[in-house]
């Protein structure tokens, strides 16, 4: 799924298509048309912070039809990258997975594979979770292989209004799923984490400190998305001398330079986590703390996620509430800037990201502490329950 052209456009006229096609797809011949609702497939692409932040829906979905066979297709696009497989892997949701890649997706005989493998499944119903990214011509794709492996139900299959996509990705999600029956968002956590993520994520904390446990994500997919190494080693020093914080660097093993860069500027009381855990084991991380900051990035969600409140750093590469971690516990600083939105994966401007520049380590120092100041005296944590 590709980013779209327009992302301000309502695609009204796209929308009525789509509705066209969905409801003639009804009355093809051939095709299961049961009385009751037995398989469903669910479509969703993406990889970590766009699984994230639809697992509301996931599990939603699941208290709808808690007996129906679910099988999720999905891609987290290029090879590596971490998407459903690995956010789900403690979750019980789906009964099946189908997952492929980017460079499959154009091949025939990929393609005759897939609409063998979804023709066998026998859905009675499809569930297309379809985000704002998803351009109008992967939507006609799907409007052709799910009717041709003889779905004759479809729900989802809709371009996102720009001023919707605003709103957030958890109640986008949650009205594809509500087209269905009645859901709602599910309290925290939303991950799975075992007990073995929990010993692993104590382990590697080691001994509690009397002051705040803060995680902090200094990584980013997009170069647009990062604040800069030095400011984060000196956040990281004025939160241990002023707040006695121990700090937690997480990060993938790509990120594991940029890691040690922060952690050997902030000196003590730091732990660098980086390429140390797995999905499950990094939720399992972000639930002991009790604060994190983070870059626009899928941490983020995983950490808000799991309940724990996130200090959040926007760019300007994106609007304003797209991507903002769901809740109102959250403190999303964004600092104004004439170019923004660029939706450039590089600022084509400068070396370092303007926007992020004009992010303050005081800013942050700032949030952090309204976040301390908002922590219960005696707080009962809630984060590691297991669902």
């Amino acid at each position: 799924m590709a980013p779209s052209v327009n992302r301000e456009s309502n695609h009204f006229a796209e929308n009525v298509l789509l509705r066209l096609g969905m409801g003639a797809a009804r009355f093809l011949p051939g095709g299961r048309r049961p009385e009751r609702v037995e398989r469903i497939l669910v479509v969703r692409l993406g990889n970590l912070g766009d699984m994230v932040v639809t697992l509301p829906a996931f599990h939603a979905l699941r208290k709808l039809y808690p007996k129906t066979h679910l099988t999720l297709l999905t891609s987290p696009t290029r090879r590596g990258a971490p998407g459903a497989a690995e956010v789900l892997a403690r979750d019980d949701t789906f009964d099946e997975m189908i997952v492929y890649y980017e460079d499959e997706s154009c091949r025939p005989d990929f393609l005759r594979e897939l609409r063998a493998k979804l023709t066998a499944l026998k859905p009675d119903l499809a569930v297309v979770l379809a985000s704002d990214k998803t351009r109008f011509d992967s939507l006609l794709k799907y409007l052709v292989l799910l009717p041709a492996c003889g779905i004759r139900r479809i729900v989802g299959l809709r371009c996102t209004p720009h001023a919707e996509s605003l709103r957030g990705h958890v109640p986008h999600f949650l009205r594809t799923i509500e087209k269905l029956g009645r859901v709602r968002v599910e309290p925290f956590p939303w991950l799975r984490v075992s007990e073995e993520d929990r010993n692993h994520a104590r382990t590697l904390i080691g001994t509690r400190r009397p002051g705040p446990l803060i995680g902090m994500q200094c990584g980013a997919k997009r170069s647009t998305n990062r604040w800069m190494p030095a400011r984060f080693a000196e956040l990281g020093r004025r939160l241990v001398a002023e707040h006695g914080a121990t700090l937690v660097l997480t990060g993938s093993p790509d990120e594991a330079d940029l890691v040690a860069l922060v952690a050997s500027g902030i000196h003590q009381n730091c732990i660098n986590a980086a390429g140390r855990t797995e999905i499950p084991q990094l939720a399992a991380l972000a639930a002991e703390c009790d604060l994190f900051v983070s870059n626009d990035t899928g941490t983020m969600h995983v950490a808000a996620a799991m309940g724990t409140p996130v200090v959040a750093l926007f760019s300007g590469r994106d609007y304003p509430g797209r991507w903002d971690p769901h809740g109102d516990h959250h403190e999303v600083l964004r600092k104004p800037i004439e170019c923004s939105p660029c939706l450039a994966e590089d600022c084509p401007r400068h070396d370092e990201p303007e926007c992020m520049r004009r992010i303050e380590v005081r800013d942050v120092m700032a949030a952090v502490s309204r976040v301390i100041a908002r922590r219960p005296e005696n707080k009962t944590p809630v984060h590691g329950v297991e669902c």
